[in-house]
């Protein structure tokens, strides 16, 4: 079999250098164009109270969103410093005046006070925009794909007067591996709790028709039980914190069942149909079992086994295949930008609401960097090292494209001129 296809928006990011290039877009087509981008902070309600505003809450985002686009937004102690000592770049946005910056407490006021939801639907509802003109351009279609997946913010942990230390914040991020758009961060008490949370927001997100993938952790009778019931399918793996089942599961491949073999990427998949009366009482919604082999693992003394169960709810072996390859996309490609290139581990805020609003911004600035990376041909890491210290010229790359049906006209008129010559 073929390389399986990856998602359409994806393919689609990743063609847009090309497609450029060929279409000869000019620098001044894609002009500079930060502070209309800035703009969209401006919707958003001040709660502060009005005898303690002395910044624009538009700004005071505004200068967090470029120090988050540079890999800066770690504290607002920082945040007050950087703009005090490096202020050129804030005055020439419009953000400050020449002698006059915020504190690190307005900022710290400023993200407690906003309301999350406002701020993420504010934000990743224009991300959610751009990627539904990519899909309307290229006529997506497939399941679209979700992954749920805690990360740990390292430097949160604190230690107490009497000697104790306070855990690290944990954050269980949905991720939609579709578009690369975080939808939600949530930080919760412990690892452990990471389940409920995760329980709630699936019954809150539409899933119909999309697939939800996610740590083993996930793999509860309850969560699959609410995938099943709103219309949507699972594929998780099945390890230790679910002894009896991976002990049924191993011992169904251990028979002479008929099974589908294949290779697909740098695994070797076995598949297993199962019968009505096998796992799906207990398990709503259970079609299928999965042992996959990876090539990568196989000869190794140390880490993880090469042999894997999965339980999915999927039957279709292309469908099968690409989310257990994709489903760690959520902490090679988000989590681990977000530490190595936004420094997240360095964050040193305690508050529930401003990390949540900062998680949020750095979500945004991720997907920003994805897009950016479609455009210019080079991978989200490559583009922060590119763009990284002038954000202005990466919102300037980005902005003018979201602006009405130009991107929608333009990426057309560049797909029907790339067919004609292919045709020639």
């Amino acid at each position: 079999m073929g390389e399986l296809p990856m998602s359409a928006v994806k393919d689609s990011l990743r063609e847009l250098s090309f497609l450029f290039s060929e279409a000869k877009v000019s620098e001044k087509s894609l002009k500079k164009d930060t502070k209309s981008f800035l703009h969209v902070f401006s919707k958003l309600k001040d709660k502060r109270h009005p005898s303690y505003v002395r910044y624009r809450l538009a700004d005071l985002i505004g200068i967090c969103f470029v120090m988050a686009l540079m890999g800066e937004f770690t504290s607002f102690y920082h945040v007050e410093q950087y703009v005090i000592l490096k202020p050129e770049r804030f005055i020439k946005l419009g953000l400050v005046e020449k002698g006059c910056y915020p504190s690190n407490d307005t900022y710290r006021r400023a993200f407690a006070y906003i309301d999350n939801t406002e701020f993420r639907e504010t934000l990743i509802g224009g991300l959610r925009q751009f990627f539904a003109k990519v899909d309307a351009c290229t006529s997506a279609k497939g399941k679209r794909m979700i992954s749920g997946d805690g990360q740990e913010i390292r430097g949160t942990g604190r230690k107490k007067s009497d000697g104790t230390s306070e855990r690290n914040v944990n954050v269980l991020n949905l991720y939609d591996v579709s578009s690369s758009v975080t939808m939600i961060s949530v930080p919760v008490e412990k690892k452990t709790n990471e389940i409920p949370v995760f329980q709630h927001l699936l019954k809150i997100y539409d899933i119909r028709d999309t697939i939800v993938t996610a740590d083993a952790l996930h793999l509860q009778k309850d969560t699959c039980r609410i995938i099943t019931e709103r219309k949507g399918y699972y594929c998780i793996a099945a390890k230790e914190n679910q002894p009896e089942l991976k002990d049924r599961i191993g011992k169904i491949f251990s028979s002479e069942r008929k099974r589908e073999s294949f290779r697909e990427f740098d695994r070797d998949y076995s598949i297993i149909r199962l019968r009505e009366e096998e796992i799906a009482p207990e398990w709503a919604g259970a079609k299928s079992i999965v042992m996959t082999v990876s090539h990568k693992r196989v000869g190794r003394k140390e880490g993880p086994s090469p042999v894997m169960y999965f339980l999915t709810s999927l039957t279709d072996r292309e469908e099968i295949a690409e989310t257990v390859q994709r489903r760690w996309e959520i902490e090679n490609g988000l989590h681990r930008f977000k530490d190595t290139n936004l420094s997240q581990d360095r964050i040193r805020v305690r508050d529930r609401n401003a990390l949540k609003n900062m998680a949020t911004l750095n979500n945004v600035v991720y997907s920003l960097y994805r897009i950016a990376a479609g455009i210019v041909g080079k991978t989200p890491n490559q583009t922060k090292i590119l763009y990284g210290d002038n954000p202005e010229e990466l919102i300037g790359r980005i902005y003018p494209l979201t602006l009405g049906n130009r991107f929608t006209m333009l990426v057309k008129k560049m797909m029907r001129g790339t067919k004609e010559s292919r045709k020639s």
